[in-house]
């Protein structure tokens, strides 16, 4: 009896080595989720192009969507083109110095519209949000002159300049 009593007072204590014990284990398995947590998210800023002053995805999508207005209309497709796109750039560029003081009336040269607009850049980064139809939707609500630009059958070139700060995106348009 004398014999049994130690072993059974005195439990032996198990050797872990470090490191794997299941209590370590679940916080390595816990840092590894959070450390891709952080690397998806850390993607998906960058990929939206949230931090770039330019976004280049910008004039593709509102050119699909401009065509696809004139399309539903029978109009022929607008096309990019260079010289009006450098135009616009520079239009953008003044509005984002001048944002506070700019008016976004149409120039007074006859054939020749320029139609300029902000969007804020969180807008870009929201997952599930469709910055077109809220970009659409609030210039052919506000401004009259981008949907008469969009459906007039004389303008077959179209030039987008995108600019951007910290908050915005400003984006002229410039038809012909």
């Amino acid at each position: 009896m004398s014999d049994n009593y130690a072993i059974r007072r005195y439990h032996r204590q198990t050797m872990t080595v470090i490191g794997t014990s299941r209590k370590k284990k679940y916080l390595k398995i816990f840092l590894v989720l959070l450390l891709a947590g952080v690397a998806g998210a850390a993607y998906l800023v960058c990929s939206s192009g949230i931090l770039a002053d330019e976004n280049p995805r910008i004039p593709q999508e509102m050119i699909t969507r401009i065509n696809l207005e004139r399309q539903a209309d029978n109009l022929v497709p607008v096309q990019m083109d260079d010289q009006l796109e450098n135009l616009a750039l520079a239009k953008s560029r003044k509005v984002k110095i001048s944002s506070l003081t700019y008016s976004t009336a149409p120039d007074a040269t006859t054939g020749d519209n320029t139609n300029v607009f902000v969007i804020p850049k969180i807008s870009w980064a929201l997952s599930g949000y469709d910055e077109q139809q809220q970009m659409f939707d609030a210039l052919e609500n506000n401004d009259n002159s981008f949907r008469t630009n969009v459906f007039n059958g004389n303008y077959r070139n179209v030039g987008i300049g995108v600019t951007g700060d910290g908050y915005n995106y400003y984006i002229a348009m410039k038809w012909q």
